[in-house]
């Protein structure tokens, strides 16, 4: 930060009057540095930590956006495909998932790359995350046809190892939208739970790593992070970790060391840079599918795989409302009816280029979009 400073003042003395924008290591220097000719600052561990609290909590940032547009009828559930499954290695099209059980599959998480639209070749990979949508029973259908796939938990506390700059903000919040939470470090002050190492099984077994809903590595270094990752999916193989990374190269490696998802502060840095100075978005740090509810009006009389909606524009139909019907099975003989509701999912970019596609469908579901 002091760097930073000097350089601002040295370009202003030297009659620089164009923008200059900080990168603010420590959020108590924001001001000064303003003060040293800055036009803008940022802190991008708090970002980091943002990014961090929105994948792990459903109650900051949910799987799908929009969800509610579901309704009673429709539920999003995310499952694990363990390493001795029988699915693992199967391609999309070979697991027959909807044909089985009627639930789509509209993503998989797979070493912290969310994979969407899914393709009739994606391979189910061993620890991979599928997220479903489907009735409650075609859900429940899924749990019990794929005995072995480990649906993720949505009760119980967070344990956040680490109460640094990023691991306070994880912590805010998940205490803003009242999440539970279980804080380990090293140093005993305000707002650590569990004073102790978290390289050290005993305090995780303490934390309560094998009932939580997630494990957030906030740790200062990523040695001790992938050490740390490591020990977690020893314990508790089926609960995901979320990592911060200070070194992008070391992304890999965390995720290899078995963490779900794992962000770099240069990816966040990145992001805040390209969005400030090039006006769009380069990386994703919280990846996020959409629901979209549209009219049929224009589609009426055609099958959604006529349409190639999914090949080209990313979006998968997930399920159509015909009165009080709810449809999840699109059989042959299946055509779009003028006054079906059909539920959409996909990224921003695919609803987008849905809307763009087939503009014919209902203004007031591009509002909600």
């Amino acid at each position: 930060d002091d760097e930073d400073a000097a350089v601002i003042l040295g370009s202003r003395q030297l009659g620089y009057e164009g923008e200059a924008l900080a990168l603010v290591e420590e959020p108590f220097h924001r001001k000064p540095i303003m003060l040293a000719g800055a036009t803008a600052t940022y802190t991008p561990n708090h970002v980091l930590g943002a990014a961090l609290a929105a994948r792990a909590s459903q109650l900051i940032s949910p799987t799908v956006a929009n969800v509610q547009q579901l309704g009673r009828k429709l539920q999003v559930s995310e499952v694990r495909i363990p390493r001795g499954s029988s699915l693992v290695g199967n391609t999309l099209a070979e697991a027959g998932l909807g044909e089985r059980t009627g639930v789509s599959v509209i993503g998989q998480w797979v070493g912290g790359r969310l994979i969407t639209p899914p393709t009739a070749s994606m391979r189910l990979e061993p620890d991979g995350i599928l997220i479903l949508v489907g009735s409650a029973e075609s859900v429940q259908r899924f749990e019990e046809v794929c005995e072995d796939a480990m649906p993720l938990r949505r009760q119980g506390p967070f344990v956040v190892a680490g109460y640094g700059e990023v691991g306070r903000k994880v912590v805010q919040l998940l205490r803003d939208v009242g999440e539970e939470f279980v804080v380990i470090d090293r140093q005993d002050t305000e707002g650590v739970t569990l004073v102790g190492d978290a390289l050290d099984s005993r305090i995780l077994e303490q934390a309560g790593v094998a009932s939580a809903q997630a494990v957030i590595m906030a740790l200062d270094t990523d040695s001790a992070t992938m050490f740390a990752t490591v020990i977690v999916k020893d314990l508790a193989p089926d609960v995901p970790v979320i990592a911060r990374v200070n070194r992008a190269e070391n992304v890999e490696r965390i995720h290899r060391a078995g963490a779900d998802y794992a962000l770099s502060i240069s990816q966040v840095s990145g992001q805040i840079l390209a969005r400030r100075l090039l006006g769009e978005e380069t990386v994703s740090v919280d990846p996020q599918l959409k629901v979209l509810r549209v009219e049929a009006d224009g589609l009426e009389g055609q099958h959604p795989v006529d349409l190639g909606i999914r090949e080209k524009t990313g979006c998968s139909v997930v399920a159509v409302e015909r009165g009080e019907a709810l449809l999840t099975d699109f059989d042959e003989d299946f055509r779009f009816a003028a006054d079906d509701a059909i539920y959409l999912c996909g990224s921003s970019q695919a609803t987008r280029a849905f809307i763009d596609m087939y503009p014919t469908t209902s203004e007031t579901s591009r509002v909600s979009a």
